[in-house]
């Protein structure tokens, strides 16, 4: 089984380690002080990014997509304390798994990625790293919304879209027209952009080869 993270993971804005909370494996993840913003500004930032992280991972929940369980919220830590998740990224999986296989994961991504949009959260990474497949249950999990944000517009929904097909070609080249079109199936059972998404992604994938010529 690969699990999560490796104790002492560090992120762009935080800082990820394993313990015990009181008996449940836990996962804390602690936005720590940046010596180059003004120490009360610096505060601020980090407690309304922490507060903000568990808002959507609550939302998400709601929406019907699993997300780690919320043990603690320290805001004087800015730390999020949540349920460790043992199981496999879909980075690692997807490779590993037959096609049949690989359709069905893709398929149920693009469905809760649609359940996601459709409550207004913007997940902000969408890639294969930050989703697991857990063997216990049928549910793929969802995690680090820490740039996510709340938005009901087609351009961010897009654009979050988007994302995740850079993903998908990048680091699963070999594998990317079947799996991309299972998770625009998906998608189109379950989101209310779905008639709109392809057409979006062509808009935006245009305008960044646009930028790229000049």
């Amino acid at each position: 089984m690969v699990l999560l993270v490796k104790e002492d993971f560090r992120g762009a804005e935080s800082k990820l380690f394993q313990k015990k909370w009181f008996d449940y494996p836990a996962l804390y993840k602690v936005r720590f002080p940046k010596s180059y913003r003004i120490k009360e500004l610096d505060f601020q930032f980090r407690k309304t990014r922490t507060i903000h992280e568990a808002r959507l991972l609550v939302k998400a929940k709601e929406a019907g997509v699993r997300t780690p369980i919320i043990y603690e919220i320290d805001i004087h830590n800015t730390t999020l304390v949540l349920e460790y998740l043992g199981g496999e990224i879909l980075k690692t999986l997807l490779p590993k798994v037959s096609k049949k296989k690989m359709q069905e994961i893709c398929e149920q991504l693009g469905e809760d990625v649609g359940k996601l949009h459709n409550a207004g959260i913007i997940h902000g990474d969408l890639t294969t790293s930050n989703i697991i497949k857990i063997p216990a249950e049928i549910q793929l999990a969802f995690i680090d919304f820490g740039l996510g944000y709340i938005s009901d517009r087609i351009e961010d929904v897009g654009i979050d879209m988007f994302l995740l097909e850079r993903a998908f070609r990048n680091t699963h080249s070999t594998i990317f027209d079947n799996a991309w079109k299972s998770v625009i199936k998906g998608y189109k059972k379950t989101s209310i952009f779905g008639k709109d998404i392809e057409s979006k992604l062509l808009e935006i994938t245009s305008r960044g080869r646009y930028s790229e010529r000049i």
